[in-house]
């Protein structure tokens, strides 16, 4: 079924929540009029504000709650929790999704599978229980910590595929947990992190799988990459993705970076119509063994939320952290200064870190220029930053 006939139906059912109907009446928008991509492109973006303003609602006066719900996880949003809503039909078809990338995974229903996230209010653990259940695979609910029964219970039940956060994954193979062939990673990140993966395999010590995966609460499963190692495919059977840049809206050809917006194909409860998750990234058309094509070629590197523009290039500050995270000498905390001399936009970065080594300055130098196509003017460490802002804009008089 093309996309097109996809968000077609799913435009006809939006049509019916009070929540979408108003935007298409404000936007003056008949939804049976769209016919193309381009017409979709047209219709009004949902931002997370207004979005939570009416999930948070009660049931009884949300209209992106459904009466046919059956699982009701919570999200945190600052001091706030709020709700996600699943119907059978969802976490069903969600299940499928995912199913068919277990296969890409190189997962089998034989494989016996250790699940390390919570268990409670939040969606991960369920989440990953769930699709191994349906697929057939046999699934202990392990939870988070307690590493000495975890790696008790992994090796008692020869488990062969962990899902964890990978720094939990690391310390569980420091104490030995040779049955374990495959690692679906989360909650930290790990592909757009350089030298991360391999940081991981060497704390195995053996050539091992491993999945990284881009998902958000309220959107489960986005992307997820497979043992062909191609980076992440989008699950383009269950949502539509666009990136466009931020400050005009306007898609942005593949291969630039913009932020991420998103649109469910099948959802009954809380469905997302041209979603601006406020991440930072980029897709690409990459033929995989595993079927799939388009793809993130890594995780989301930053927010753009705090884009700037330097020397006319865009620039999104929450990129520095993703990138210091490559380097074991620094910490994610930076303090950006941008100036002008002479007309001339200028750079400062001073790191938190403990090494002032000349060839790792050098690297960082080459690797921000490339992830940033700008030329910093100077980079220095320091042991301990001071509080304060972590970008400072002189040119304008802002900081944050």
């Amino acid at each position: 079924m093309a996309v097109i006939n996809q968000l077609q139906a799913q435009l006809k059912y939006l049509d019916t929540l009070d929540f979408y109907r108003r935007k298409f009446q404000q936007a003056s928008v008949d939804t049976g009029k769209v016919k193309s991509l381009e017409d979709f492109q047209k219709l009004p973006f949902t931002t997370s504000k207004e979005f939570q303003a009416e999930i948070q609602k009660p049931p009884s006066g949300c209209s992106l709650y459904s009466p046919e719900v059956t699982r009701v996880n919570l999200s945190p949003s600052g001091q706030e929790l709020y709700p996600v809503y699943q119907t059978n039909k969802d976490l069903e078809f969600m299940h499928q999704v995912c199913a068919r990338s277990l296969k890409a995974a190189g997962v089998t229903p034989q494989d016996m599978v250790a699940v390390t996230f919570g268990y409670h209010l939040f969606i991960a653990g369920l989440f990953y229980q769930g699709q191994f259940e349906y697929y057939g695979s046999k699934v202990i609910p392990l939870g988070p910590g307690e590493s000495t029964r975890a790696v008790q219970l992994i090796n008692d039940y020869q488990i062969g595929v962990l899902i964890s956060n990978p720094t939990f994954a690391m310390k569980l193979a420091e104490a030995g947990i040779p049955s374990v062939h495959t690692i679906f990673v989360g909650g930290e990140p790990f592909t757009s992190v350089q030298g991360y993966p391999e940081k991981v395999r060497a704390a195995f010590e053996r050539d091992i799988t491993i999945i990284d995966s881009y998902s958000m609460a309220l959107c489960m499963p986005i992307a997820r990459s497979c043992r062909h190692d191609n980076g992440l495919h989008i699950m383009d059977e269950f949502v539509y993705t666009e990136v466009i840049d931020p400050a005009t809206g306007e898609p942005v050809p593949l291969g630039e970076k913009g932020e991420l917006v998103l649109t469910h194909l099948h959802k009954q409860a809380a469905p997302l119509l041209r979603y601006r998750t406020g991440d930072l990234t980029m897709l690409e058309n990459k033929t995989c063994a595993c079927g799939r094509e388009l793809t993130m070629p890594q995780s989301v590197i930053g927010r753009t939320d705090d884009m700037l523009k330097i020397k006319g290039v865009k620039f999104w500050p929450s990129q520095l952290a993703t990138i210091l995270r490559s380097y074991p000498q620094f910490s994610p905390q930076y303090r950006l200064v941008v100036d002008s001399l002479k007309g001339v936009d200028t750079l400062s970065l001073v790191v938190e870190g403990k090494t002032d080594d000349a060839p790792v300055l050098d690297k960082l130098a080459t690797h921000l220029k490339s992830e940033t196509l700008l030329k910093f003017n100077e980079i220095r460490i320091t042991e301990k930053l001071e509080d304060g802002p972590s970008v400072v804009d002189k040119r304008k008089g802002r900081s944050f």
